[in-house]
């Protein structure tokens, strides 16, 4: 078994594709209410509830951490940040933030 990707269901799939475009630096293949950038995927079926508490993460890797962090606080606008880049306990070096509809994001500094 392999993972294949995640689908995030929405109310509003064209404003999380707006964010997550920006986030990932790239365009999503559209298909009517489906984004998909990758291994993810935003989607509006239709009379969803998003899931309330937002459980999982999602993990993304970037060179030059600071840089990335100043960049998406400059392209989004209201940029939901849960917390700005510092050395966690476990060494990462990471800041966390949500997109539009509360999904929590972690993006760690990349080896060079």
């Amino acid at each position: 078994m392999r993972f294949g990707g995640i689908c995030i269901e929405t109310r509003d799939a064209p404003r999380l594709a707006a964010f997550y475009r920006i986030l990932l630096r790239q365009e999503p293949k559209v298909e009517g209410n489906h984004y998909a950038f990758g291994n993810i995927a935003v989607y509006d079926p239709g009379g969803v509830a998003e899931a309330e508490g937002h459980p999982a993460w999602l993990q993304c890797f970037a060179a030059g951490l600071d840089a990335e962090y100043e960049r998406l606080r400059r392209e989004i606008p209201g940029l939901k940040v849960i917390s700005p880049p510092e050395r966690r306990p476990w060494g990462a070096y990471s800041f966390h933030l949500a997109d539009p509809d509360g999904n929590r994001i972690a993006v760690a500094e990349a080896a060079e």
